[in-house]
């Protein structure tokens, strides 16, 4: 897996005179969080502008301070309703395709949501200026935003604050108000800014069932220690004026104690960017050696890439084509024989490193370069869509306008099949025991184990799979996809009568495929080596992963109301059995972010939700990171998972990295 989604608002303090000048923006979803870190983004121009037509060009940001509604008769505007969990409820002359201009035939008549806001965007020219066109092609309803102060993810009580129109006071924690910690003690401080000794003012925490007073010096400073049980602790600290709320600020703090470690340090090495250099022993023993030397435990190896060319050659089951049978001119490799995971096996076993293979289990080729191991034997595995720009056609992703965008070189897409069909998974497991039986591997990583993304699969076996899956609880499918949702002709998702088992019945699909990979692990952990792992590599953003059908985290995880998930009703007790944790032996999520404080945030919520059961190891994008952020990333993951995972081996760059790591390990806490 290869961001992102802010699902805790954060307190941050900062002083500008102009909204305009002061780094704020809005961060649209990537368009593959799977391979692009950060979504698109643009500054924001003003806040709450009252004579906002009048000004020529812009995007505008429009609270509850600035009244009810926002109004226009003109129909050139194009805007977005956002509400208070940054989820957009609604677009006005959005762009129904991507890359096609709106028809520009509805007036402004938004109302402003409470604790959300409306973004308007203003130009003279669609395509030159890019206001309109950033909104219009960069959102969808239901579409999860980010507001961002330079960089960094804030909210929108931080924007409002940029104005200084009132001198309120307000609460300002220093340090993250999501974190992890290995100590039964926490010290939590901060300031009330615009703090008056003539004002009234107090504060209290909430912890558990226990409100208790936390004391503030003449200047307005808190300090204030909190005793914490192991686990997760949610601390509510409000702010009162004469007795009144005035603020609330909620704390997820993860007390990491007593709890399975597994110091892992994992270097990942994908397939064709690292096969084209790794072609003899010679060189995958460099790799080891290098490795090594920079501290790694283990080997994180695809050995069944996307496009589902496999790099082993002991393929007696499956029969499927070794990397250098690619089609693609840049990652094409000499056939000389070679074994790449034997050699690998051999110099890691060597060398005391272990070597986990990992499997892209639901993808089957490369659309933008029309590379394709086995999927044109079997196109009726395929999946099939219904994708907003189709505006409700059912296509094999291929056909789509999605597809032949990709084939036409204008995004990167890759070919999924579908996880319910039973054929598809019977061929993947028997590349996984291929693998098993052949070589004397360290276990079995599950990447891509998931749906492309919420628009897929609604091929018959799919619809005869879910109807079964309703049958079972009482319930009959009578309209597909419509009883699912339905893509209407402006592109817009509609939710059907059985949504809500649509998201469970494709988790369950998941699940239960793991189900049979945990159960053929285990067989060679009985015969062959007790020791054998199973693991996944998943996307750190929990909040919208039900949208690939997977649910990583515990079965007992509580859903809480102060972690502000977009769609929370999602999690409930029957969701909660979809979960797939209990299948594996560690977890690797991406935590793709270049501070710390974004690591430990995302890692904290990885700890609360696996609420402890194994070992969840962060995982670093090196392509995202300048040299410099390095070496506080890795520390971050070090400090507060159970070890670190780097993509990728074939963008290290050694010296460098070695230093960076050193620094990493200096003063870190213990383990």
């Amino acid at each position: 897996m290869r961001t992102i989604i802010s699902i805790i608002s954060l307190l941050f303090l900062f002083t500008v005179d102009m909204l305009a000048q002061s780094g704020v923006t809005i961060e649209a979803p990537s368009p593959d969080p799977t391979l692009i870190v950060r979504g698109p983004e643009k500054e924001i121009t003003y806040l709450n502008q009252s004579d906002w037509e009048g000004k020529s060009e812009g995007l505008f940001l429009f609270t509850s301070s600035y009244g009810k509604t926002v109004k226009s008769n003109k129909l050139n505007y194009v805007g977005i309703v956002v509400d208070g969990k940054q989820k957009v409820l609604a677009t006005i002359n959005g762009s129904v395709t991507k890359g096609q201009r709106p028809a520009f035939n509805q007036s402004l008549d938004l109302t402003i949501p409470e604790g959300g806001f409306v973004l308007v965007a203003s130009d003279d020219s669609y395509d030159k200026k890019g206001f309109k066109k950033f909104v219009a092609e960069s959102f969808r309803k239901d579409d999860l935003i980010k507001l961002r102060n330079n960089g960094e993810v804030t909210d929108l009580q931080k924007i409002e604050d940029l104005l200084g129109k009132e001198a309120a006071p307000f609460l300002a924690i220093d340090g993250d108000i999501l974190k992890t910690v290995r100590t039964s003690r926490e010290l939590i401080r901060g300031s009330i800014a615009n703090y008056s000794k003539a004002q009234k003012l107090s504060l209290i925490a909430k912890s558990g069932n226990k409100f208790f007073p936390v004391k503030c010096d003449k200047k307005g400073n808190i300090s204030s220690n909190i005793t914490l049980s192991p686990g997760t602790n949610y601390i509510d600290l409000y702010l009162l004026d004469n007795g009144v709320e005035i603020q609330k600020v909620p704390m997820a703090i993860y007390y990491k104690a007593g709890q399975k470690e597994q110091s892992e340090i994992v270097m990942w090495v994908e397939q064709f960017p690292n096969a084209t250099k790794l072609t003899t022993d010679e060189a995958v023993e460099e790799m080891v050696l290098n490795g090594k030397k920079a501290g790694f435990t283990s080997i994180g190896f695809d050995v069944k890439g996307p496009e589902g060319f496999v790099s082993y050659r002991k393929n007696n089951l499956s029969a499927t084509p070794y990397l250098t049978k690619t089609v693609n001119p840049k990652k094409k490799v000499t056939d000389n024989g070679f074994d790449l995971l034997e050699s690998i096996l051999t110099y890691a076993h060597k060398h005391g490193m272990k070597v986990y293979t990992s499997f892209n289990f639901f993808t089957e080729g490369n659309i933008t370069a029309g590379d394709y191991a086995i999927l044109n034997q079997y196109k009726d595995w395929e999946e099939i869509v219904q994708r907003p720009e189709d505006k409700g056609k059912l296509l094999r992703v291929r056909d789509s306008q999605h597809g032949q965008d990709a084939a036409a070189g204008k995004k990167i897409a890759l070919a999924f099949v579908n996880p319910s069909n039973k054929e598809v998974q019977d061929f993947q497991l028997k590349r996984v025991e291929e693998v098993l039986q052949n070589y004397p591997i360290d276990g079995v990583v599950l990447d891509r184990c998931r749906y492309d993304n919420l628009y897929a699969d609604f091929s018959p076996v799919t619809r005869n799979a879910f109807a079964d899956y309703l049958s079972a609880r009482g319930k009959k499918l009578e309209n597909f996809p419509n009883d699912a949702f339905l893509i209407d002709a402006n592109g817009s998702l509609v939710k059907g009568q059985y949504y809500m088992d649509w998201i469970y019945f494709r988790s369950l699909t998941i699940k239960e495929f793991t189900d049979r990979v945990r159960s053929l692990v285990n067989q060679y952990r009985q015969s062959k080596n007790p020791d054998l792992k199973l693991a996944a590599y998943v996307g750190s953003w929990y909040e919208v992963y039900y949208q690939n059908g997977v649910n990583w985290a515990s079965n007992d995880f509580s859903y809480d109301k102060r972690l502000s998930f977009p769609e929370s009703e999602i999690y409930s007790e029957e969701y909660n059995s979809t979960s797939y944790l209990n299948n594996l032996d560690f977890l690797m999520i991406g935590t793709y972010y270049k501070t710390g404080k974004e690591v430990n945030r995302y890692i904290t919520l990885g700890n609360i939700l696996t609420n402890g059961k194994l070992p969840l190891i962060g995982s670093m994008s090196l392509p995202d990171l300048k040299p410099e952020e390095q070496s506080e990333v890795f520390k971050a993951s070090l400090d507060n998972s159970s070890g670190l995972m780097i993509f990728d081996h074939c963008y290290i760059k050694w010296q460098e990295f070695i230093e960076n790591m050193k620094d990493a390990m200096k003063d870190r806490k213990s383990n």
